[in-house]
């Protein structure tokens, strides 16, 4: 395999797997708008929850499958019906003892929280068993199939939300569509992936795959909880409005990069695990990649630093709640974005334990410093926290991931040098426009949209023209 036809496939898979992410994004920034803003910090204390949940119901047999190379179809019905009894367990499970978990973790605010949380479960069965269909399709590397089903999902999800926002819903119109965007992806994975699981369960087929996922698991849902510490922290510590704001500042900072992580876990992982004994190829394609997603998440960032009033003010009557997290979360963002394929590689290269003692770490490190801060500063020491740690975890982890493949930290910081350019042309440029902004709220978004577009284009002519070139002929399969 040919290292220019992995940068396509890499490089496509990226495109037509994240396509659907802008219509999510301007979904939640309606729900922030229209609904109450408590009612939005249970929702996000809901989907904490859920997630985690969903994440446990997987058992990593998806990624198990993707990875173990001589996984067939006796893996497959394996892992789908072991996938399916846990997720419908654990729902029934919880659905059955509601009121007595929604006390347990949503406190005074149980009752108002139980009806959402009971909506949401049923995302758990659906998202347990999509990433086994999942799996057909990224061993194959068809993204564009994949991609089909993320678009269609994200379409209903709008759909749905809009009409029942409409049909007056409240916050319900959150949580149904939530979950029908969970099923219409299930569908769409299952038509495009072609393939229905067999009756029979071989207990040797489990065996193969269910030691490298169970590793999986335990990495994923111990990273899961270390990301969302601070949602912990802060719904204990300021209640459902404070974790509403920091989720909207998270959604449009840190979120992206988290679906761009699970873009790139789903792209990459795949494609490196199939050039794993060659550590020549797999340097090369990993310093592409993190160029790549430097180049293209660092200059928005720095508009988002510097433009957060503007973009806070369509949203909130008192933008001024989360307008330092938002700029916090974005710098620690610019750190962690480069770091989004690390996970990647210790998969590809079987250390799926590595990812499990790394977050077990990073938790070590997280919970005392929130807790110290939470107190005298809110919201803004929480960020603070974010992006402090950030640089400490890259360090540590790019260390790691250097090591597995061989790679010279001078050629990794040589692949960043145009994509820092590029964004300090952007928040430099941004700056100066900044201050010549009318007050006035729609003129002000226009100017500033024409400010990064005109910083953008012209930066990337300045220092990275040709990279661009490459890539445009790479997702086109000239290179």
């Amino acid at each position: 395999m040919a290292s220019e036809s992995l940068a396509t496939r890499t490089i496509r898979g990226t495109l037509w797997t994240g396509s659907a992410f802008a219509l999510q994004i301007l979904t939640t920034l309606v729900f922030y708008r229209v609904l109450a803003i408590d009612d939005m910090g249970l929702f996000e204390w809901s989907l904490f929850i859920v997630m985690l949940l969903a994440l446990l119901c997987d058992l990593g047999l998806g990624s198990a499958l993707v990875q173990k190379r001589e996984a067939g179809d006796s893996h497959f019905n394996a892992a789908f019906w072991v996938c399916l009894v846990v997720g419908a367990a654990v729902t029934a499970a919880v659905q059955w003892n509601i009121d007595a978990i929604c006390g347990l973790v949503a406190g005074q605010d149980a009752s108002q929280m139980a009806p959402i949380l009971a909506g949401m479960m049923w995302i758990v069965p659906f998202a347990a068993i999509s990433g086994i269909f999942r799996a057909k399709l990224q061993r194959d590397l068809l993204w564009r199939s994949m991609a089909g089903a993320e678009i269609a999902s994200s379409v209903a999800h709008a759909a749905s939300a809009f009409g029942l926002l409409a049909l007056d819903f409240g916050i319900l119109s959150a949580v149904y569509s939530a979950v029908v965007r969970e099923a219409v992806l299930l569908i769409g994975l299952a038509l495009t992936g072609r393939w229905l699981p067999g009756v029979a369960v071989s207990r040797e087929s489990l065996k193969l795959i269910l030691g490298f996922g169970l590793n999986l698991t335990g990495s994923r849902c111990i990273n899961y909880v270390n990301s969302n510490l601070a949602r912990i922290v802060i719904y204990g510590a300021l209640g459902p409005a404070a974790l509403a704001y920091y989720s909207f500042a998270y959604r449009l900072t840190l979120m992206p990069l988290v679906r761009i992580s699970t873009i790139i876990t789903r792209v990459f992982f795949p494609t490196f695990s199939a050039i794993q004994q060659d550590d020549a190829l797999l340097r090369r394609v990993y310093v592409k990649s993190t160029q790549a997603v430097a180049l293209a998440y660092w200059p928005a960032l720095m508009a988002v630093i510097v433009f957060a009033p503007q973009i806070l003010a369509f949203v909130f009557d008192d933008p001024s709640q989360a307008l330092w997290p938002m700029r916090l979360l974005a710098l620690a963002t610019l750190v962690k974005a480069v770091g989004a394929s690390v996970g990647s590689i210790f998969l590809a290269k079987g250390r799926a334990s590595w990812a499990l003692y790394w977050s077990a770490f990073s938790i070590i490190v997280l919970v005392p410093s929130l807790y110290l801060v939470i107190d005298p500063w809110g919201l803004i020491g929480v960020c603070s926290v974010i992006a402090a740690t950030s640089v400490l975890f890259l360090g540590l982890s790019q260390h790691l991931a250097n090591r597995l493949i061989h790679l010279p930290y001078v050629t990794y910081l040589a692949s960043l040098s145009r994509p820092l350019l590029l964004a300090g042309w952007v928040g430099g440029l941004s700056w100066v426009g900044s201050l010549w902004l009318p007050e006035a709220l729609w003129p002000a978004a226009g100017i500033s949209a024409t400010i990064v577009l005109i910083a953008g284009l012209s930066g990337l002519r300045l220092c990275a023209w040709d990279l661009c070139l490459e890539m445009w002929r790479s997702a086109r399969g000239q290179s």
